[in-house]
C-alpha cells in the first residue's frame, strides 16, 4: 500500500505549486499615492540632475577664476594663471560633479584646493567650498557638513598665515559657511524626512500587497478543500451505489430502485453544498437563498455521513468516548477527518468486514483513529484529486493538531488514519 505515500507527497507537491507566491511588482509613486511636485522649473531639475550638476559646475569654475585673479592689485596676481595654477578651480569644479554621491570625496578635493590656491594667490575658492559644504549637509549628515566647514576655515587660516598673507578674508568666510550649513542643514532633514515617508508607504504597500497574495493563497487552498470534501465523498458514494444497483437491476429490482434513490439523495446534498461553497465568491450585492449560506457540518451530522457509506456498502462502526468539544471549527475539522478516512477506505479497501470509527474526547484534546481490515492490495493508480490527507493535514494544523496514515501492520491487512487535536477543547476560532 505504498500508493497512499506516493499520494502524499504528490499532494504536498501540487499544493505547493498551486500556492505559489506571485512575483510582486515594484512600487510605484503612482502606486503610493504621492503628490505632485510642485513647480515646472523644479520638476525640470528633478528630472535632469546630471544637466543640473554641470551648470553649477561651470558657474562655480568661473566664479573660481575671477575671484583668485582679482586679488586687490588689478592683473598683477593673475600671473598664477599662466604659471599652471588654473588647473585647481577646475579640479574643485569637476569635484562637484559628483557631491550628490560622494559629498565627502568632493568636498576633500576642494578643500585641499582652496588651501593650495590659500598659499599663492592668499584668497580660498570660496564659492567652490560653500558649493561643497552645502552638498555635505543635504546628501549626507550635517554633523559631517560642520566638521567639514570647520577643516575648511582652518586650512584657509593656516594656509593663508604660512603664504604670509593676511586673513582679509575670513569673516565672509566664516559667514558664508555658518548661513550655508544653516540652509543646507534644513533642506538636508526635511529631504531626508520626506525620503523616510516614502521608504514607509512603499513599505506598508509592499506589506499590503503581500497580504492580500497571502489571503488569497490562503483562501485558494480552504476552497480547494471543501471542493475535495465534497466532490470525493459525494461522487464516491454515489459510484459505489450505482455498481451495486447495476449489480442486482434483474435479481432485485427494487433494491435497484433503493439505490438509484439514494444516489440522487446524494447528488442533491452535494448540489447544496456546492452552493454554500461558491456563494462566498458571489460578487457584491448578489442575493443568497437560505440553502446558499447553510452551516458548516458538525458532529451532529456524523450520523447520516455514516449511514450514507453504510448504504454504499461499507461497514462502519463508531465509538464515542467523552464529551463533544463544542467548537464549530473543531466539529468541522473532526467532520471532514472521518469523511475522507472513510472515502479512502471506500475507495481502495480490499473486501473490508469492519470500519471502525472511534472519537475520545479527554481534557487534553481530542483523538480521532478510522481503523478498517481490508486487503491492502498493490500500487494502483490514484482516483482522487490528490489534496485529500494534505487538505486534512491543513486543517488540523490550524489547531495545532497532526495527523498520520499508513497501514495498520506487517501482514498487509487494514489501513488507519489517525488524528489528534490538542486544543480541541477551545472555544472556535
Amino acid at each position: 500500500m505504498d500508493l497512499r505515500g506516493a499520494r502524499a507527497r504528490a499532494q504536498a507537491a501540487t499544493l505547493a505549486a498551486a500556492q505559489a507566491t506571485p512575483t510582486v511588482l515594484p512600487i510605484t509613486d503612482d502606486d503610493l499615492l504621492l503628490p505632485r511636485p510642485p513647480g515646472v522649473v523644479r520638476r525640470f531639475w528633478a528630472r535632469h540632475t546630471r544637466l543640473a550638476d554641470i551648470l553649477i559646475a561651470l558657474v562655480v569654475l568661473l566664479l573660481g577664476y575671477a575671484e583668485s585673479i582679482d586679488n586687490g592689485r588689478g592683473t598683477q596676481g593673475a600671473d598664477w594663471f599662466v604659471h599652471g595654477w588654473f588647473v585647481l578651480p577646475l579640479v574643485s569644479a569637476a569635484a562637484l560633479l559628483w557631491r550628490r554621491t560622494r559629498p565627502v570625496t568632493s568636498l576633500v578635493i576642494v578643500i585641499v584646493c582652496s588651501c593650495i590656491l590659500t598659499v599663492v594667490v592668499s584668497r580660498p575658492d570660496s564659492t567652490a567650498l560653500v558649493v561643497a559644504v552645502y552638498a555635505m549637509a543635504v546628501y549626507s549628515r550635517p554633523l559631517f557638513a560642520w566638521i567639514g566647514a570647520g577643516a575648511a576655515y582652518a586650512g584657509y587660516t593656516v594656509c593663508a598665515i604660512a603664504g604670509g598673507h593676511f586673513l582679509d578674508h575670513s569673516y565672509v568666510l566664516v559667514v558664508a559657511l555658518v548661513v550655508t550649513l544653516l540652509f543646507g542643514s534644513n533642506i538636508g532633514n526635511r529631504k531626508r524626512y520626506l525620503d523616510a515617508l516614502i521608504a514607509r508607504a512603499g513599505q506598508l504597500a509592499r506589506e499590503r500587497d503581500q497580504q492580500a497574495q497571502l489571503a488569497t493563497a490562503a483562501e485558494r487552498s480552504r476552497i480547494a478543500r471543501e471542493m475535495h470534501d465534497i466532490v470525493a465523498h459525494s461522487l464516491s458514494v454515489m459510484v459505489r451505489l450505482s455498481d451495486g444497483a447495476e449489480a442486482v437491476v434483474e435479481t432485485d429490482p427494487e433494491r435497484s430502485r433503493t439505490a438509484v434513490r439514494q444516489i440522487g439523495e446524494s447528488g442533491r446534498e452535494a448540489l447544496r453544498e456546492m452552493r454554500r461553497l461558491l456563494g462566498v465568491l458571489r460578487e457584491e450585492g448578489e442575493t443568497e437563498s437560505p440553502t446558499d449560506i447553510a452551516p458548516q457540518p458538525t458532529l451532529a451530522d456524523l450520523d447520516h455521513l455514516l449511514e450514507t457509506y453504510r448504504s454504499a456498502g461499507l461497514p462502519v462502526a463508531i465509538q464515542r468516548v467523552g464529551d463533544e468539544p463544542t467548537a464549530d471549527g473543531v466539529q468541522v475539522v473532526i467532520y471532514r477527518a472521518v469523511q475522507e478516512a472513510l472515502t479512502n477506505a471506500l475507495r481502495y479497501s480490499a473486501e473490508p468486514t469492519r470500519v471502525l470509527v472511534r472519537l475520545e474526547h479527554t481534557e487534553q484534546g481530542t483523538t480521532v483513529d478510522v481503523v478498517d481490515d481490508g486487503f491492502l492490495r498493490g500500487p494502483a493508480p490514484s482516483v482522487g484529486s490528490g489534496r485529500g490527507l494534505v487538505g486534512l493535514r491543513e486543517r488540523a494544523a490550524l489547531y495545532g493538531g497532526v495527523v498520520e496514515a499508513g497501514p495498520r501492520g506487517a501482514d498487509g491487512r487494514g489501513w488507519r488514519m489517525h488524528m489528534t487535536l490538542p486544543q480541541a477543547r477551545g472555544t472556535s476560532r
